[in-house]
């Protein structure tokens, strides 16, 4: 293979980028269209710049970008610089892209290893753990601790590095490694405990001051540490033990914080002395309670979204806002708090994460805000009274800020609600002894019931690309396989964003089993058994549903070649050798003249009207604020 000509990969990378500020000035302008005329112009301009979009980068990616990720050609130095150098700028810019930063970066980190180029690897090594990092699923968070670690590891070499610039590496990459990421136990706690103490040592270390003591306040950054390590132990539903509790009280909680004193605290310390007073039996739940409302109330600082993005962690307004909420809920969740304002307390939080969640703009870095708005609905959901109301939460909050996943979730909805019907007509045994309907009369009795509980399935299948929403929107070029592989962990993230709530037992199957086969021999998760789940008969019609608006989807994914429902897609599923879906199903559908048409409507000509109306019904109110975009934040 022919050398790349220096410059191109440059080219590519700001043309690249270009394109993308471009999609998301046109998503814009769909948004806040005037009216129907104008709307579908600009979806009609969306459309014809993402497909030309998509041949554009697939082609310069196939001769700049996958002969390297995908091992077909090594890198030279000159090469790997180039890439660095542009991947560099992104990171400063707070751009993320898991194929242009996060798959050449694991290229570069084992060139510039096996090149010996130490400096360069830690670099390359701290902005890869950057990447990973702004996502926000559970696995991504996992490889970028891995990444800080092995950064941090080089700390014994510190005085030895020759740039500044890499010597700040080490110490941020400690830093992020001790941020809080949900510590499930004591003896994560534990752990994190260590790694804050051996920080604490570094930092203090006379050589290490005395190299960069001009650069950087060490002092301020052993505070600012402080205020995460507190973050980190108590945002979690564990109880903690007695060490926890002693190193907390001793050593990271400052003197003279009382009950009358609390409210002039900031958000860190208030919270973990209720939290430590709680859980060392000094007062009780309700107190607990009382006081984090009285301390919420008393602190109304605005949210400055710019400084947020600098630091969400350690910005005081942000976490009284958030986590204070955040922990509202926690403690009102409580079994033993007996308030009797308990639910008018509950309601008024409701309202103030209302009115925060509407007033949040789009940041260029997302995934910390969309990880926190998912903790919060789930910590909510597990005191909401009622079904509905939780339902309206998720799909407030949740899927409004992922608007493809909005979109699908409704339009599946449609087209299972007419599987749904028809199936009650034709063969209403396939629903006895679910939902409590035991006998034919009965399910025809409760058609309206049915069809409301299908369409809550398909709006919550998918609450799990909340995780992955950066993927999800990724309409410009092919998902890599690790985009793939977090796209099949979606069913257990919806699973785990629900586990815990009230109506986790009620849709957990549908959200988890939506992509098994039929036969449960294929499909993801691997280990969900739909065979045996006593809500397969849904699973099967969302997952048939889920199938035909995905195949059929001409306007949401612009990228793929779509299918007519009938007859191509139609016989696709009759001949369906894979065993992906239920076959009574799908020839009850295809032998019904009328679920045809109406499928092939909603599917077709009816589909630009329904998105329409999901823009003007839910998307556009949302849109108010522009996006904020921030230089030079995650890379200082």
């Amino acid at each position: 293979m022919a050398v790349i000509e220096k410059g191109l990969i440059t080219e590519f990378y700001k043309q690249y980028r270009t394109n993308q500020d471009k999609a998301r000035d046109i998503e814009t302008g769909l948004v806040k269209a005037s009216d129907r005329s104008v709307w579908v112009e600009k979806l009609a301009l969306k459309s014809d710049f993402l497909r030309s979009t998509y041949a554009y980068n697939e082609e310069k990616l196939g001769s700049l970008i996958y002969p390297f990720t995908r091992e077909d050609k090594e890198l030279d130095l000159d090469t790997a610089n180039e890439f660095f150098e542009n991947i560099y700028s992104m990171t400063v810019d707070v751009e993320n892209d898991s194929l242009l930063t996060t798959e050449v970066l694991i290229k570069l980190c084992d060139f510039y290893k096996k090149e010996g180029l130490e400096e360069k690897w830690i670099l390359s090594m701290y902005m890869l753990a950057l990447s990973y990092n702004d996502k926000s699923n559970d696995i991504s968070i996992e490889k970028a601790r891995d990444c800080f670690e092995q950064v941090a590891g080089m700390s014994d070499r510190y005085c030895e590095l020759s740039e500044w610039e890499t010597r700040r590496r080490i110490i941020m990459s400690t830093y992020y490694s001790i941020e809080d990421k949900d510590l499930q136990n004591n003896e994560e706690r534990l752990d994190r405990i260590v790694q804050y103490e051996n920080f604490k040592k570094f930092l203090l270390r006379e050589d290490v001051r005395n190299l960069d003591g001009d650069k950087i306040d060490f002092d301020d950054l052993l505070s600012v540490t402080r205020e995460v390590l507190i973050w980190a132990l108590i945002r979690s539903d564990s109880a903690p033990n007695r060490a926890v509790l002693e190193y907390m009280t001793r050593e990271l909680l400052p003197d003279g914080i009382t009950r009358e004193n609390i409210n002039t605290q900031t958000a860190v310390n208030a919270v973990a002395y209720i939290w430590c007073n709680l859980y060392a039996h000094n007062f009780p739940a309700d107190t607990a309670v009382i006081l984090l409302f009285r301390f919420y109330e008393a602190n109304n600082e605005e949210i400055d979204y710019k400084e947020v993005l600098n630091s969400h962690v350690t910005n005081d307004a942000y976490q009284k806002k958030i986590t204070c909420m955040q922990e509202c809920f926690r403690f009102l969740a409580l079994p033993e708090i007996t308030l009797d304002n308990r639910e008018s307390l509950f309601y008024q939080m409701v309202h103030e994460f209302r009115q925060i969640y509407t007033s949040m703009p789009h940041l260029s870095s997302n995934g910390f805000v969309n990880d926190d708005l998912c903790r919060t609905v789930r910590l909510m959901l597990r005191t909401a009274y009622d079904e509905e109301e939780s339902l309206e939460y998720i799909q407030e909050v949740i899927l409004n800020r992922n608007s493809m996943t909005l979109i699908h979730s409704i339009m599946v909805g449609k087209i299972a609600m007419i599987i749904t019907n028809v199936l009650i007509d034709k063969n209403p045994e396939m629903f006895l002894k679910v939902l409590d309907t035991r006998d034919v009369h009965l399910v025809k009795s409760k058609r309206q019931y049915l069809l409301n509980y299908i369409d809550r399935c398909a709006h919550l299948h998918d609450i799990g690309k909340a995780y992955i929403s950066d993927i999800i929107n990724q309409q410009t070029r092919k998902l890599t396989d690790e985009e793939f592989f977090l796209i099949r962990q979606h069913p257990v993230f919806g699973s785990e964003l629900l586990a815990g709530t009230k109506i986790s037992e009620k849709y957990n199957s549908v959200i988890k089993g939506h992509h098994k086969s039929y036969d449960g021999r294929g499909g993801y998760p691997a280990e969900f058994d739909n065979i045996h789940d006593k809500m397969k008969i849904f699973i099967d019609i969302i997952t048939i549903a889920d199938c035909i608006d995905a195949a059929t989807d001409t306007l949401g994914r612009n990228y793929t070649k779509s299918k007519m429902w009938i007859p191509s897609l139609a016989d696709e599923l009759e001949n369906d050798e894979y065993m992906r879906y239920n076959q009574e199903i799908v020839n009850i559908i295809k032998n019904d003249t009328e679920t045809c048409e109406s499928i092939s409507y909603i599917t077709d000509e009816g589909r630009k009207d329904i998105y329409y109306d999901i823009y003007r019904k839910y998307i556009s109110d949302k849109e108010d604020e522009p996006e904020i975009q921030v230089e030079q934040v995650m890379i200082k």
